[in-house]
């Protein structure tokens, strides 16, 4: 997706802001979430706000990404500030004003608004919640294109790792070497910190990568992803390091696939959310292991690692065509160890497109991984 093409999006996304302010009767919308702030510019700096109004809309950010704003935002008229930002705002935008209407998102800080309300008074400030986030869970096509080709990227740099000789190296060299490889074929950087837990510690849903040695005959869930153009991706595996596992990992192991199978087959665009759950809950409850699911079965992805939708028992969402979400049911027992399939989907009105692609046979991962 070309820089031009992203900027047409940018601009359909403020278009959408501002028609949800003329609905809510909002003047005006104060923006700071640096995602959020990105998603309606293109804006990728790390200091940078929005100011939305019913007709026009302007991006807010100092010297030193004046150049860098000239040249990625154009759904925006770009506004170089000094000073306080409050007080910059008040004299240029709502001077002589009286109760001008101000959405701000509900994750502002309570310093930053605090001070919007006393440096910008006689104003009147509207809390809202996820205004932003929900018009983002629909993905464009070229927002779609992205999270594929992070997808790509941390599928070969799995595949890469693969090859490697594992004997001998901690949980944190894998998730260094894996690291390195999306890096050296085309990521900005990890979408999270990298979950290698192996063995007993592979109870541990989100078991970040530690000192221990990968050992022979266990299972080790690797979860990980990357930034591809600002956008994730979130893939888990569970590998097996020997063909003489405990037998009751190899059981969960198969407990875990068909249920990701099951949750894939119900997601559709107009299913409930926490329908996909229970289609992966239910299998997993069947045989027996519902109590070592704790977590929900997806989330969104885009921007952010996490975004809507929520793909969990208590969630109220509904898919809709162009969500992306995850799908990643996982058993986890003490002591023994833990299994976690993950990949990444595009909702459509049929069903689900399969954007992160690497094997998920059992027996794949024992041939390859016997010689450790």
């Amino acid at each position: 997706m070309n820089p031009t093409d992203m900027q047409k999006d940018s601009r359909k996304f403020v278009a959408s802001l501002q028609t949800y302010m003329r609905k809510n009767a909002l003047d005006a919308f104060f923006v700071a979430e640096l995602p959020n702030v990105r998603y309606l510019t293109t804006f990728t700096g790390t200091s940078g706000y929005c100011l939305v109004f019913r007709d026009s809309a302007y991006f807010l950010t100092d010297f030193r990404y004046k150049t860098q704003a000239s040249r990625q935002v154009a759904s925006c008229e770009t506004v170089v500030y000094s000073g306080n930002l409050f007080e910059f705002i008040r004299k240029k935008f709502f001077k002589g004003s009286k109760e001008a209407s101000i959405g701000f998102e509900d994750t502002l800080t309570v310093g930053m608004f605090s001070e919007a309300q006393e440096r910008v008074s006689g104003c009147k400030f509207v809390k809202t919640s996820q205004v932003l986030e929900k018009l983002a869970a629909v993905k464009t096509k070229g927002e779609v294109e992205r999270i594929r080709q992070a997808c790509a990227i941390s599928s070969t740099a799995l595949d890469v790792l693969v090859q490697e000789e594992w004997r001998g190296k901690t949980e944190s060299e894998l998730a260094a070497m894996l690291e390195f490889n999306q890096k050296i074929i085309g990521a900005s950087g990890t979408s999270f910190e990298t979950i290698v837990a192996s063995g007993a510690r592979g109870a541990m849903p989100h078991g970040v990568a530690s000192g221990k040695e990968v050992t022979r005959n266990e299972f080790v869930t690797i979860d990980f992803g990357c930034f591809y153009d600002g956008y994730a991706s979130d893939i888990t595996r569970t590998f097996q390091t020997g063909s003489k596992v405990k037998p009751e990992l190899t059981t969960i192991y198969k407990v875990v696939h068909d249920a990701q199978l099951k949750a894939i087959a119900t997601a559709r665009a107009g299913a409930k959310a926490s329908r996909v759950d229970e289609a992966a809950r239910d299998h997993i409850e069947k045989k027996g292991y519902g109590k070592f699911f704790g977590h929900g079965t997806g989330h969104g992805v885009g921007l952010r690692i996490h975004e809507l939708p929520r793909v969990s028992r208590i969630s109220e969402d509904v898919l809709e065509e162009g969500n992306v979400i995850t799908i990643e049911p996982g058993i986890y027992i003490p002591r023994l160890g833990g299994v976690r399939i993950e990949d990444d989907f595009l909702v459509t009105k049929d069903g689900v497109e399969q954007l992160s692609h690497f094997s998920k046979d059992a027996e794949y991962y024992i041939s390859a991984y016997g010689r450790h």
